[in-house]
């Protein structure tokens, strides 16, 4: 199967993952760790290999977020996105959010120890155990976060590609690309 890009699209926004060696804007603002940009059309990216690239909107703002393992296990996303709806003074109820392709559990070995912290954190949803190794679902991890700051369920979204299991249309550092995989979005 030969995909060209993986298109998302939400009430508030569309967004767009492009695949390996597709025809990409230019001059969409990136998120390094955290952005926010408003007004009608808004447009924010983020480039990553694994990592979890996350929309996020509310009427009329979009932001985007570049979530590897450890900013989900130190909250900072989650402390960036409740600082951006205090600042903006937005309701979690109307926030929509998108996680693009990144890795899937089965890719993210972790030690016990790590497991128990986040089981007794309440992010239990996000530890899995199969064969008597311990994995961490970062998308999971991300989505209870989003749920914690008030979003609704139904307005959190996950796609269904891995980074690591798609080499013919994504790029993964696991496997050893050094390319990043795009993913845009332009609020409605």
């Amino acid at each position: 199967m030969h995909m060209k890009n993986i298109p998302f699209d939400a009430e508030l926004f569309s967004a767009t993952t492009y695949g390996r060696n597709q025809p990409r804007p230019n001059d969409v603002p990136l998120a390094e760790d955290f952005l926010v940009k408003a007004g009608e059309g808004a447009s924010v990216g983020v480039v990553t290999n694994d990592e979890v690239p996350l929309i996020f909107a509310c009427k009329g703002l979009i932001g985007a977020a570049k979530i590897s393992g450890s900013t989900a296990l130190d909250e900072s996303f989650s402390k960036n996105l409740h600082a951006a709806i205090v600042q903006y003074g937005l309701n979690p109820k109307d926030i929509e959010v998108y996680m693009g392709p990144s890795l899937t559990f089965s890719h993210t070995l972790v030690h016990r120890e790590l497991i128990e912290k986040l089981m007794n954190s309440g992010y239990r949803a996000a530890c899995k155990r199969t064969d008597g190794l311990d994995f961490l679902d970062v998308p999971v991890l991300v989505l209870v976060q989003c749920r914690k700051l008030g979003i609704l369920m139904e307005h959190i979204h996950i796609s269904d590609y891995d980074t690591y299991e798609n080499p013919e249309f994504l790029c993964s550092s696991l496997r050893g690309d050094n390319d990043k995989n795009l993913t845009a979005a332009t609020l409605k």
